[in-house]
């Protein structure tokens, strides 16, 4: 991961922290909160701006579904850790 730590960046996805980063020129925003009382992460596009959310999965009851966003095939086909190595975090 460019410009951060990829454990501190997953770390906080466990808390449902907001993440900005950049992969091939799109920049990302993905957050997590409590919808119906289950925690539920949520990617979009952060630039060009989207109200569409490219993923969204919701966790069980007491965790949010990071492993499921790290194995998910977000990044043209390919998962979070075949591509972290050109993912730059970018939190404004």
């Amino acid at each position: 991961m460019i410009n951060g730590d990829v454990n501190e960046f997953i770390d906080g996805l466990y808390y449902g922290d907001e993440r900005i980063f950049l992969y091939h020129g799109k920049k990302y925003f993905i957050q997590g909160y409590g919808v119906n009382k289950i925690p539920t992460l949520f990617l979009s596009t952060w630039e060009p701006p989207s109200d569409d959310y490219l993923w969204k999965q919701g966790g069980d009851e007491h965790n949010y579904p990071v492993k499921q966003f790290l194995q998910a095939p977000l990044f043209d086909g390919k998962t979070f850790w075949e591509v972290e190595q050109e993912i730059e975090w970018v939190d404004e």
